[in-house]
């Protein structure tokens, strides 16, 4: 494969031994000068941000995708559209270089150096279609990995713990929450990928000069499989943001009759400690011998008592 200039982008092209070519015109939308002029020359509307829809536009069938892909640890989503005619496919990028296109390249590069048959541009977007399905088949085998960490650390959080032991606090189930709410975020976006890769290859089914009928069903096969695994781990994840939520209820509301228990506990001794603060003039039982020690008794039993009828019912429990 060899690089050219063509209205300021570059294009791949694949030779093979005959002289028979192929194009693959790679665009990024961060690269205002290149799309503008691809779009004027073959007047087509090549903006990632057209919409969901995919429609068929001066002999080329475009179709938008929505994809995540991994950054470092990190993941993120982007845009991409592919247009595709009889001679030509082109793929444009949003402003993240999306891995999976150059390693397609590479392996275009070997085939064309091991003298192989070009493939059509039809083939090419089957190869990127296989190759975005297992992305996705990682990042969701990912997310999968990170999701039992946290399941460990739901169970954990039901028993009052983390799980390296610690008693686990209001501030640690919430930053759980926030973790599994992230997960879930990026599960769906990866379902609906999953939806827009299966649209793409009933598009190619309709495109002559692709691949066999049998492999573009491999393809919906396996991408309806990884979709359903996706809603499992989905599903899994909202199972998980239950529980986590009735843990987290359960913490505040012990939180709560704790300082309920320490209230009623601590009332009496107040109102007995505001009657005698009081400046009045005539008090027989401040001339009392032992009066101070009998107040003080009193204080005591009244504190108790209602220490004693909670212990009884079992709130503290």
């Amino acid at each position: 494969m060899t690089d050219k200039k063509q209205g300021g982008a570059v294009v791949s092209s694949l030779s093979d031994k005959r002289g028979q070519k192929t194009a693959w015109l790679q665009l990024s939308a961060s690269r205002h000068d290149e799309l503008a002029a691809a779009q004027a020359k073959l007047g087509l509307d090549l903006s990632v941000k057209r919409g969901r829809a995919a429609a068929e536009e001066a002999g080329f069938i475009l179709i938008p995708m929505e994809m995540v892909i991994r950054q470092g640890q990190q993941y993120r989503e982007t845009s991409l559209l592919f247009a595709l005619s009889k001679d030509r496919l082109i793929s444009v990028e949003q402003d993240v270089r999306v891995d999976t296109l150059g390693r397609v390249s590479q392996q275009l590069n070997a085939m064309a150096e091991a003298g192989q048959a070009a493939p059509s541009p039809a083939s090419i977007l089957f190869m990127i279609l296989q190759a975005l399905n297992d992305q996705a088949r990682a990042t969701i085998s990912d997310i999968a990995g990170r999701l039992d960490e946290r399941s460990d650390t739901v169970a954990a959080a039901r028993g009052g713990f983390d799980t390296s032991g610690r008693q686990a606090g209001v501030a640690d189930i919430a930053s759980t929450a926030i973790g599994l709410g992230e997960a879930e975020e990026l599960v769906a976006k990866t379902v609906e990928g999953q939806l827009m890769l299966a649209r793409a290859g009933r598009w190619l089914r309709r495109t002559p000069g692709g691949e066999s009928p049998e492999n573009l069903s491999m393809l919906l096969s396996d991408i309806q499989s990884l979709r359903r695994y996706a809603r499992f781990q989905h599903d899994k994840i909202r199972n998980l943001q239950q529980s986590l939520m009735t843990t987290l209820d359960l913490k505040q509301n012990q939180v709560i009759k704790v300082f309920t228990v320490v209230t009623a506990v601590f009332l009496p001794p107040t109102l007995i400690a505001a009657f005698y603060g009081q400046n009045f003039a005539n008090m027989p039982e401040l001339e009392i011998i032992g009066g101070e020690w009998l107040v003080m008794g009193m204080t005591a039993v009244f504190a108790l008592a209602p220490l004693a009828y909670v212990k009884r019912k079992g709130w503290m429990r």
